[in-house]
């Protein structure tokens, strides 16, 4: 009962927060050995099924990692200069905010650095939920359990259209 107790709490709070990790795979830089490129340029507009932005980031080079930008009032960016007590609060707000519409990711309009800008790219989503493998309620061994998500576009900025998932 009480190992039954503690998986549930897991999965509610794992439900609650959520980290979201955004790639843009570029198909007109396919060679032999690379089906695609990655993009670390890029600023993206993600949509649910009825259209609505449920947030906005920018891909900053060199690594391409996201800088949360919209919608105003809503998303959380957490600077990596922040002082480490700064960080916690901050990144409890975005994994809050995160969990909030990281299901619902539809497609993006994407906006690569040359200027091509693709409409209703669909999105590959995945859910990563192994957290009850490891999650023991101990800040210094697990801490607060989270879903991971991967938000993943397929284009090819050649055609400057979206790309099909090989």
């Amino acid at each position: 009962m009480l190992g039954a107790a503690v998986l549930g709490y897991g999965a509610w709070q794992a439900q609650r927060r959520a980290d979201v990790w955004l790639r843009v795979n570029d198909h007109a830089g396919r060679t032999p050995q690379r089906l695609w490129v990655d993009v670390v340029d890029a600023r993206l507009a993600i949509r649910d099924a009825a259209g609505r932005v449920v947030a906005e980031a920018r891909l900053e080079p060199p690594q391409g990692l996201p800088r949360w930008t919209g919608p105003p009032g809503e998303a959380v960016d957490c600077r990596p200069e922040l002082a480490r007590d700064e960080w916690q609060r901050c990144f409890e707000a975005q994994s809050r905010w995160m969990a909030r519409w990281a299901r619902t990711a539809h497609d993006a309009q994407v906006t690569l650095a040359s200027g091509c800008v693709v409409e209703r790219a669909p999105v590959v989503r995945r859910e990563y939920g192994d957290w009850w493998l490891w999650w023991v309620p101990l800040p210094h061994v697990g801490g607060t359990p989270i879903s991971h998500h991967t938000l993943e576009w397929h284009v090819d900025s050649a055609r400057c259209a979206s790309a099909t998932v090989p």
